[in-house]
């Protein structure tokens, strides 16, 4: 009869050598048993025949560390030297998962096996991203400063934490990682959801897709945030604030015309010579530095709005000190380093907070230039009372029910309203100001410092908006 092992000896050790035989008839790799004496040597193999099991390795001293079993061994034998098909893969992976041996894998070659971190900054990349163009099909487009804010939350918070591995590898709990994260200790609720947001938006449409099995956004709680209210100007202090010495008067009238109109800051910053009426200012762009320029204003609808004669002439007058040219396509509040754009928008705060401090506001930081939309809803609304025509005004589009109302007001009696309004709660304002100023920035240490010299040869062109 056959014996159930193999005993030998190598040049290089004096210790005898084993190989079991296994249930399969194959036989198991070479294992010490860290005795010199044949005898000795065989009492310790048939311990391990009796036991059905092998050590891992033998101490010199002969000790017997770790162990696998005759089956197990068995196993890895057949997993190493034979072909596996397509569904014996996925039978022995769905055990390991049944078994909570492993939460997932990823095959070779499969959809999941792809660095993570490239999947998601393509994700947010608009001329890479499946998901984007489907959005955009969709009419539900991103801005490019919010794509890159997606991508920046990748690279610094989430770098840490998902690095190295596959995309069908990223699980519920490497997600919920970031919530103990250095990174998010001091972060605000509402930046925290958007961190989330980041990733738990790529992770969904991966799975809803078949790029992974795992869903990694159900069951994620996210902060629970508040919105600030807003802090606005009451009258009088828009009144006062109107009434200072500002060191710089282009933002002023861009303060001015915010505060008079209700207009978001890149619809006033995309103002041009064009766009300004006989009565009214005709809002067809809004300018963003992340678009590359000049797009269509946000819900991509154009809109007017009523001002009164005094404020076009300010508004007329302070584009013929363009230095570039004096045209219909001349920026209002233009740039003094580019022709083909506007100044820069972080100077609105700057200013503004500058002249609030000078009524001796007790909370400039507070106040923004599109705290001046704000005001502007709050009191127009409050004067007409009809929200329907205050959103023909601002642009509004948040509920359906208001589009429909809004379509069938008839537009000039709104505007008309409107321009009533705007006439008794901000004419006072005007009263104070000259239409003829002179805009110029007297912080000579700004960068789009104008020439004032230079401004003064300048004549308002006649029949301008016409």
């Amino acid at each position: 009869m056959n014996k159930p092992y193999l005993l030998f000896k190598t040049k290089h050790s004096p210790f005898w050598y084993a190989q079991v035989r296994l249930p399969d008839g194959t036989i198991s790799r070479n294992k010490s048993t860290g005795k010199e004496n044949k005898t000795e040597a065989e009492r310790v193999v048939m311990g391990w025949v009796v036991n059905g099991c092998v050590p891992d390795r033998t101490s010199r001293t002969g000790t017997a560390i770790g162990k696998k079993s005759f089956n197990f061994i068995t196993v890895l034998n057949y997993l190493k030297t034979n072909d596996l098909s397509e569904k014996e893969i996925n039978d022995l992976i769905q055990v390991m998962k049944d078994r909570k041996f492993i939460q997932t894998a990823v095959r070779t070659n499969a959809k999941g096996d792809r660095d993570v971190m490239e999947y998601l900054i393509e994700f947010w990349t608009r001329d890479q991203s499946p998901y984007l163009r489907e959005m955009e099909l969709k009419d539900h487009s991103s801005t490019n400063r919010h794509l890159q804010n997606m991508r920046n939350i990748i690279k610094s918070k989430w770098r840490p934490i998902l690095e190295g591995k596959l995309l069908g590898e990223v699980t519920r709990d490497d997600v919920n990682k970031i919530f103990m994260a250095d990174c998010t200790k001091k972060l605000s609720p509402k930046t925290i959801k958007a961190v989330l947001q980041s990733v738990t938006i790529p992770m969904k449409w991966a799975h809803l897709h078949d790029l992974t099995e795992n869903n990694c956004y159900s069951g994620i709680i996210s902060p629970r945030s508040k919105t600030k209210k807003k802090t606005i100007l009451t009258m009088e202090e828009t009144r006062a604030l109107f009434n200072a010495e500002w060191d710089n008067d282009r933002v002023k009238l861009a303060c001015l015309v915010a505060c008079f109109t209700g207009m978001r800051q890149g619809e006033i910053l995309a103002l041009q010579v064009r766009d300004i009426g006989g009565d009214r200012i005709f809002i067809r762009h809004s300018y963003s530095p992340y678009e590359g320029g000049l797009k269509t204003p946000k819900n991509g609808e154009e809109r007017e709005i009523r001002i009164p004669p005094q404020l076009r002439d300010m508004i007329l007058n302070q584009a013929a000190f363009n230095p570039w040219g004096y045209d219909e396509n001349s920026f209002i509040f233009y740039s003094t380093q580019a022709s083909d754009k506007p100044m820069s928008p972080k100077r609105f705060n700057r200013y503004l907070r500058r002249a609030l401090e000078s009524i001796g506001y007790p909370n400039p930081e507070k106040i923004t230039f599109h705290g001046f939309r704000h005001e502007w809803c709050t009191n127009t609304l409050s004067d007409i009372g009809d929200q329907r025509i205050c959103m023909i005004g601002s642009g509004h589009k948040t509920e359906s029910v208001f589009n429909n109302y809004a379509n069938h007001i008839k537009k000039e009696i709104a505007l008309d309203k409107i321009a009533e309004s705007s006439e008794r709660l901000f004419a006072p304002i005007l009263e104070q100001l000259s239409s003829d100023a002179v805009y110029v920035v007297k912080d000579n240490v700004e960068s789009e410092n104008c020439d004032v010299q230079n401004q003064n040869k300048l004549l308002l062109p006649e029949k301008v908006g016409a």
